[in-house]
């Protein structure tokens, strides 16, 4: 293997340090804050430098990236964006066992808050969180679940923006399809089949599966039931289905 020449290395150092200049001083300003109080405080336009926002999506200098998300996280609490600002931290490999370690005491902490007010994108972040450093197999394994059916999902969506025209109206559901789907197994592909519109229990069944991990892990399950249920009442194919559906006994979502 060829060795990196004294100009290489010290060109990774420069920017290794630069991803993570200045992270003592920002995990400071929250030092001396409880939970309480960052819940208490929320993000306002005021406490972002406007000077120095970007319009790239991500870059490499750390006190500007976390302005950027600061100022996406305007009306929100500071105890969110706190939780972000770890998660950021352990991307840019900031002390990593004592920054998870806080990671996990917040989640343990104020897991019920953090799932009410994180929007998906950065409760999916913070799964990514536990299974790239967490030690418990078994919360790994369990929050994997969560990644699946968020990229499945974003995947199955992106497929559907390509094939469809912009500007375009919103395409009705069809009712002789639906006939279809509800009158019986309507073959897919490879031996599968489409959802049986309005009494398919395959979704109870995978939601009643999940809760068998509560006796495993009850952090990471809630966490997963909780991503599960937001996506009944987003615009997603799981909430389409919902809509249809017609047995109580197969219902699969939690009403909130």
């Amino acid at each position: 293997m060829s060795t990196l020449a004294k100009w290489q290395r010290k060109f990774i150092l420069v920017f290794k340090s630069e991803k993570r200049l200045n992270a003592g001083r920002v995990v400071k300003t929250f030092n001396h804050k409880s939970y309480e109080e960052m819940k208490a405080t929320t993000i306002t336009e005021s406490m972002c430098n406007l000077d120095i926002l970007s319009d790239r999506p991500k870059i490499k200098d750390l006190e500007g990236h976390l302005n950027n998300v600061k100022y996406k996280m305007i009306g929100q609490s500071e105890l969110c964006f706190y939780q972000v600002t770890l998660i950021i931290l352990l991307r840019r490999r900031y002390k990593i066992k004592e920054t998870f370690a806080e990671f996990e005491r917040l989640w343990n902490t104020e897991s019920e808050y953090l799932l009410e007010h994180l929007s998906i994108r950065w409760i999916v972040s913070a799964c990514d969180t536990f299974i790239d450093h967490s030690e418990d197999i078994n919360r790994a394994t369990i929050l994997m679940n969560v990644i699946t059916l968020i990229n499945t999902l974003r995947a199955y969506e992106t497929k559907a923006f390509l094939q469809t025209p912009l500007n375009a109206a919103p395409t009705p559901l069809l009712d002789d399809k639906i006939n279809m789907l509800y009158a019986g197994d309507l073959p897919l592909y490879a031996g599968l089949t489409y959802f049986r519109v309005g009494t398919d229990d395959s979704l109870r069944n995978m939601r009643k599966r999940y809760k068998t991990f509560y006796k495993t892990d009850e952090l990471a399950t809630t966490i997963l039931l909780s991503i599960f249920n937001k996506l009944q009442f987003n615009e997603s194919a799981f909430s389409i289905l919902r809509t249809l559906h017609k047995t109580d006994w197969s219902e699969w979502w939690v009403e909130e």
